[in-house]
């Protein structure tokens, strides 16, 4: 079977000046199966009249653009382009292979605004229910008395020690204080009750995945695990406690790379205090995100199945290249009441997952989604999610400034604001 790799972009373009840098051509026939290896920009959030360059290479037999870019295109090279009038546009890079019959296709999003802001897709909040809490990130501080961090490795069960979440996660989960061999983060900032992995900035709480290859980050507990990947995980368990009939909504953007796996998802009340276990008392996931693929994110129920092992129930929503996950912002709403789960995209009106404990592997089953949850918001690296695929360190943060990469908000997990309301 032939590969054909499909990445998509969005731009805002009326007009378009600028000229073409150095290019290389491979007129050579034997490839059959053409492969883009690169094609990128350095900018991907602008304002009018902003020039940036996107840059491509491909072993391919030939190249031509399509979408908002037309033309017959070299093998690789690179141009600098400039829009001037806001707006969402398409760039797309076609190759073939062979007599032109194979093609790989491969684009990228930019967004070009007043102010270089990311497009937002989200739901408004409204305030138009008896019980009400949104909290939007405007205070650079992370809210003790909301949230909490999850530390480490893994976790307890039965007294037994799960380590990497039960996924096989190699990130190690950063966060505030100290253990016998050092401080549970490199960077705790008191002040700001955030990390290097976890911070507000610019109106958003960022969970920042870091891949320390030169400057491992050394286990608080031994003293002598390094771990290469660290993350941030926040819960509510204790704190900010959700029950229904409500709904929540959150509204954010992914971060773009293979082997991210960001995550919003509930867990019962009781959990943490080893009262309630998994999965017989269930599991709610709001959104979860492969970093490789940009155009998809999925919901999904897991529970114990009246044959006595653990199932899930999952549903996906699906945006178009232009509005893809990992360059604008979207939301999810959780419709939660009783004996029914329902999650909506944005302002769409018929949720993409719909669920009652009267349909499918449910029926019969003891359904645990009528008690009290708490929320969970963390970005684990690689993990059994997507676990057929080689984790793309280059897409990382490799420090805490993120230096390493031209826009530090693409290897990121941004969330604008979560919203909790009583169905009245």
């Amino acid at each position: 079977m032939p590969k054909i790799f499909l990445v998509f972009i969005v731009f805002f373009i009326s007009s378009c000046g600028g000229g073409a840098g150095s290019v290389t051509t491979n007129n050579s026939s034997s490839f059959v199966n053409p492969v883009i290896n690169n094609f990128s920009s350095d900018k991907y959030n602008l304002t009018a009249n902003q020039s940036f360059n996107i840059s491509w290479s491909a072993s391919a037999n030939s190249c031509s653009a399509s979408g908002d870019w037309t033309g017959e295109k070299e093998t690789s090279g690179n141009e600098t382009l400039s829009f001037s009038t806001n707006g969402t546009y398409v760039l797309i890079l076609n190759c073939f292979g062979g007599e032109g019959t194979i093609i790989a296709r491969t684009s990228i999003s930019i967004y070009v605004s007043d102010d270089g802001a990311y497009e937002s897709f989200c739901k408004t909040p409204l305030n138009d229910s008896n019980e009400y809490w949104l909290e939007e990130f405007n205070n650079p501080r992370l809210d003790s008395d909301v949230f909490s961090y999850q530390i480490g490795n893994g976790f307890f069960s039965g007294g037994q020690w799960i380590s990497g979440w039960g996924n096989n996660e190699p990130q190690y989960y950063t966060g505030p204080g100290s253990g016998d061999y050092g401080e549970y983060a490199k960077n705790y900032n008191e002040e700001n009750n955030t990390t290097e992995n976890l911070f507000i900035e610019d109106g958003y709480l960022k969970i920042q995945p870091i891949y320390n290859e030169n400057s491992p980050f050394i286990d608080p507990y031994n003293g002598s695990t390094l771990w290469q990947h660290t993350s941030g995980k926040l819960i509510t368990s204790d704190k900010k406690i959700f029950q229904l009939p409500a709904k929540i909504t959150v509204c954010f953007k992914v971060p773009d790379g293979t082997g991210f796996w960001p995550a919003i998802w509930m867990l019962p009340q009781g959990f943490m205090n080893n009262n309630k276990v998994w999965p017989d008392d269930g599991e709610i996931d709001l959104m979860e995100a492969r970093g490789r693929l940009s155009q998809v994110v999925g919901s999904a129920m897991h529970f114990k199945a009246n044959w006595g092992s653990h199932t899930f129930i999952s549903s996906d929503a699906n945006v178009s290249m232009a509005e893809n996950f990992q360059d604008t912002f979207h939301s999810i709403t959780f419709e939660w009441t009783e004996n029914s789960i329902k999650m909506y995209l944005d302002n769409e009106e018929t949720p993409f997952f719909d669920e009652n404990s009267d349909a499918g592997p449910l029926v019969n089953a003891y359904y645990p989604f009528n008690e009290p949850f708490y929320l969970i918001l963390n970005v684990a690296s690689g993990g059994n999610f997507d676990s057929s695929f080689q984790t793309d360190t280059n897409s990382f943060c490799h420090n805490a400034d993120c230096s390493n990469l031209a826009l530090p908000d693409r290897g990121r997990f941004l969330i604008d604001y979560i919203e909790y309301k009583s169905i009245d």
